[in-house]
């Protein structure tokens, strides 16, 4: 009778856990569809990046389009994580931590150059991704410590990112997403060694948690789209010495009005900092410096004020221009981050600007 009972509570604990399945499974297939067409459009989106950051970019958001292709492939049943592709499934995992640790790297130190010491990072994915593949019996053991690896370098960015605690507001949202994945890690990690029965849901569920943060992140692009570059900028700031003992500050600073006011480059959407330092024939970090220092600015704001301050001219004498084309016009690469520039500055949209100019 004892037995019986016992039984029956499994088959009752087996009949939730498959339900759950399927439904987790019907949740990921529309999750992993979204998360494909979203890294598609970020992949085609330019960006004004150094060579080696763009690289970095579009590789993460590949690996990430190919892990959630086989995911897909797997939940559906098309696709078994044997030999061949449990060494790529689990090689692509274990890169994601390494590559947007490296992206984020090269962002935020824009002459930050590619030393070969970089492609240590990749040695530890590598191994365990053999092991993995060559004993099945391993397989889990090298999916969990690539969560791991993948934890450690969220861990090693957001302590990188306290250490710019000039302006610590900035990094809240990074906060949130790297404790988040750092507590997904280890739930794969505890849920590995110590409940194969619950390792089918991980898969589906890794692959919606994957879609959500593919939906942060274009959340992010869409209503934040300076932060990089104010990490960029905080980083700038850090000088132990200054890098313009042998610059004509003034001298510089006249050519750089020049460029702005008679040249007007800011309306190269493609402009940064490297391309406007060479015109200057300046390194990248001294331009930096010297916005920083003799405009009281980062390099970001002080374009994006150039650019808002041009668009100002052209919403009162272009009254027949559209919001959008002046916005265009002035070097901004699109309506939101034309918005977000200008209401920063002005704290109205531009089309309510324009409105009480006009009335005035």
């Amino acid at each position: 009778m004892q037995r019986k009972i016992f039984s029956d509570e499994a088959q009752t604990s087996d009949s939730n856990i498959l339900n759950l399945s399927l439904m987790l499974n019907q949740i990921a297939i529309a999750a992993i569809g979204f998360s494909i067409i979203a890294l598609s459009l970020l992949v085609f989106q330019n960006r004004t990046e150094s060579k080696i950051t763009k690289f970095l970019g579009k590789t993460l958001l590949c690996i990430l389009m190919v892990i959630q292709f086989l995911q897909a492939l797997s939940i559906t049943g098309y696709l078994a994580f044997e030999n061949t592709v449990a060494f790529i499934y689990l090689l692509l995992l274990g890169l994601v931590g390494p590559v947007f640790y490296l992206y984020s790297q090269h962002v935020i130190q824009t002459n930050k150059i590619w030393a070969r010491r970089e492609n240590w990072h990749f040695l530890p994915a590598i191994t365990f991704a053999f092991v993995g593949s060559l004993f099945s019996d391993y397989f889990t053991l090298a999916y969990c410590f690539m969560f791991l690896l993948g934890g450690g370098y969220m861990a090693r960015l957001a302590w990188y990112l306290y250490q710019l605690r000039e302006r610590r507001s900035l990094f809240k949202m990074e906060f949130v997403l790297t404790a988040s994945f750092l507590i997904w890690a280890i739930a794969v990690v505890f849920v590995g060694v110590f409940s194969h029965q619950l390792m089918d849901l991980l898969i589906p569920t890794q692959a919606i948690m994957l879609a959500l943060a593919i939906a942060a992140a274009v959340h992010i692009q869409l209503n934040y789209p300076h932060l990089l570059s104010s990490l960029e900028d905080i980083a700038s700031r850090q000088y132990q010495t200054s890098t313009l003992l042998n610059v004509d500050n003034e001298s510089v600073k006249h050519q750089l009005e020049q460029l702005m006011s008679t040249t007007k480059v800011y309306q190269d959407s493609e402009l940064s900092l490297a391309s406007l330092a060479e015109m200057l024939s300046l390194k990248p970090h001294q331009l930096s410096e010297l916005i920083n220092i003799q405009l009281g600015m980062s390099f970001s704001s002080y374009l994006r004020s150039q650019r808002v301050k041009a668009a100002e001219i052209l919403l009162k004498t272009e009254p027949e221009a559209s919001v959008l084309a002046i916005g265009l016009a002035v070097g901004f690469r699109s309506q939101s981050t034309f918005y977000s520039s200008f209401k920063e500055i002005h704290a109205i949209a531009p089309g309510q600007y324009r409105r009480q100019i006009l009335a005035e």
